[in-house]
């Protein structure tokens, strides 16, 4: 049977919050309680259960009794049967044995006021705590759970940010600004009888956003930084920033790790959620994988190794297509912008009346296996709350011509608020696709889309060789520059880079372009570099490394 698959951004409903004229979900966790998955996220006025963490269902919180819900950054753990969880903004610590009921939440206080909290039980039988924001530290505290979450321990500082030694603390949409960043969500892991830290920097608004990860051997730490940090870096691609959130592991055993992604137009805080495989390697080094980690993958539970495994091996077809539309806003949201890879940059029409629409010209037939639709708020109206009535209604067909159309895809009827849909087909060939409003936009909004994303199988050959290459360290030791020369037949290329030549996770995407400028190293660590030319006939490995 063919494996499912399914696309980055995670695609749940997306919640609309005051006075971001935007939607957002952010700072998210996952645990397993009665073989299901919990999904916690900032301001989500509930959460999500899922059997396969795919598909999620919502359970809605009253906030009437559960005003807490409505805060930002929550942390959880279970200890026995009972899910405990906290948020931000010095939430409270409430308490279920039964959280498919949304009304069985007990609210026990807290011992003090945090933000951004983490919860970890730990085996000797005490809950710690891990919690800051928008400081240079972090701290931790002890908790007993057997006496109300009584503070036995702490806080203690446990971890610094280092924006001089560290480039990916620097804050800005390439780490070139030389501020103090904003050091937030840690999260901690007992695997192996060591804790792992990981911790967002330089601040949620950042296509650099990025999760670092450190050591230690005591639950209160401190932390030691590790040279292979970030564990998370996804600043290129249409999907861009990926930091706070949480290690989890699958029912499988495998890691996890759940991210927030930037969007932060409309708001700083306009953003959704990313899900990558991780791994552990036998030295104790954390990675995530997040290369193509915008382009479809396998569900997690239908591979072996997510890590190695769940790139679905589709290539994107879509990129750079000629658009056409029924309007247009303004010059900075034509058309094209549907087909930019970058979910920061969308068309927008004039209005959003039924009957807009927007066309691509793929260039060629071609066949195809999955189309990804991300829409954008564009000037909605000041909207919050979940009890909205929201959804898109759009159809999308197809043509070979451009003249005669076909349906893909129905969804007039559609009364599910996701604003990501990705759909999966078999047997379909065509040129040309069009997307066409048929109801109107949620928050009153005007009909916008950041992109029309459409996957086949390989088409073609991949380029004939990987380039030559050239990094440079600066005197600085936190930047470095590669530079290549253009292959023929390349769409793009992957700058690849670690401290161990045979797990290089960190990555750049490049497309237009020939060098990139890299900014988020540690001073006076050693990375070993490759370069990966791609096009619509797949990848070529770089088949050498080179240090820098």
């Amino acid at each position: 049977m063919k494996k499912r698959t399914f696309c980055n951004p995670v695609n749940i409903n997306y919640r609309y919050q005051r006075y971001f004229f935007g939607r957002e979900s952010a700072d998210p966790l996952i645990l397993i309680y009665h073989d299901k998955y919990f999904l916690f996220a900032s301001h989500g006025e509930g959460y999500w259960i899922s059997d396969d963490l795919v598909k999620w269902d919502f359970i809605k919180v009253d906030i009437n009794k559960f005003p807490d819900f409505e805060l930002y950054a929550p942390g959880t753990c279970v200890v026995g049967d009972r899910i405990y969880v906290t948020f931000s903004q010095g939430g409270n610590i409430l308490y279920s044995d039964d959280p498919f009921d949304p009304d069985s939440w007990v609210n026990i206080g807290r011992p003090y006021g945090w933000n951004d909290p983490a919860f970890l039980y730990d085996d000797d039988g005490y809950v710690y705590i891990y919690e800051g924001l928008g400081d240079k530290c972090l701290h931790a505290s002890k908790l007993d759970p057997k006496d109300n979450m009584r503070l036995v321990e702490g806080p203690v500082p446990i971890f610094y940010s280092d924006y001089k030694n560290r480039g990916y603390d620097r804050c800005g949409d390439n780490n070139e600004i030389e501020r103090m960043p904003s050091l937030e969500g840690g999260w901690v892991n007992k695997i192996d009888g060591k804790y792992y830290l990981t911790y967002a920097t330089p601040g949620t608004e950042f296509s650099t956003y990025c999760d670092g990860v450190a050591v230690s051997d005591s639950p209160m730490g401190p932390f030691e930084n590790c040279d292979n940090s970030p564990t998370v870096f996804k600043a290129t691609g249409f999907m861009r920033g990926a930091g706070h959130g949480c290690l989890f592991e699958d029912k499988k055993g495998n890691l996890w790790k759940i991210d927030t992604v930037s969007i932060s137009v409309n708001h700083m805080f306009e953003r959704r959620l990313c899900l990558f495989p991780a791994k552990l390697t036998e030295d104790g080094k954390l990675y995530t994988n997040t290369l193509r980690g915008d382009y479809p993958m396998y569900y997690p539970h239908e591979v072996d190794d997510p890590f190695t495994q769940c790139d679905a091996g589709l290539q994107l077809l879509s990129y750079g297509a000629a658009c056409t539309a029924s309007s247009v806003l303004d010059d900075a949201h034509s058309p094209a912008r549907a087909a930019d890879e970058n979910m920061k940059t969308w068309w927008s029409a004039k209005d959003g009346e039924p009957g807009g629409w927007i066309a691509l010209d793929l260039g060629e037939k071609y066949p195809v296996e999955a189309v990804q639709v991300n829409f954008a708020d564009q000037d909605i109206v000041d909207t919050t709350g979940r009890d909205n009535g929201f959804s898109y209604k759009y159809t999308l067909e197809v043509s070979d011509d451009g003249r005669s159309w076909r349906m893909l895809t129905d969804r007039r009827d559609n009364d599910d608020d996701h604003s990501h849909e990705y759909f999966e087909y078999e047997g379909e060939s065509f040129r040309y696709i069009k997307l066409t409003n048929h109801g109107a936009i949620p928050a009153s909004g005007r009909f916008a889309v950041s992109g029309i994303r459409v996957f086949g199988d390989k088409v073609g050959e991949a380029p004939l060789k990987a380039p030559d290459f050239t990094p440079v360290r600066d005197e600085d030791g936190r930047n470095m520059r590669v530079t290549w020369e253009e292959v023929p037949g390349a769409e793009g290329y992957f700058v690849r880079f670690g401290v161990d030549e045979h797990e290089l996770h960190t990555h750049f995407q490049i497309i237009g372009g020939t060098d990139a400028n890299i900014r988020c190293l540690i001073n006076g660590v050693k990375y070993h570099v490759t370069v990966d030319a791609y096009n619509k006939g797949g990848i070529t490995r770089g088949t050498y490394t080179k240090l820098a």
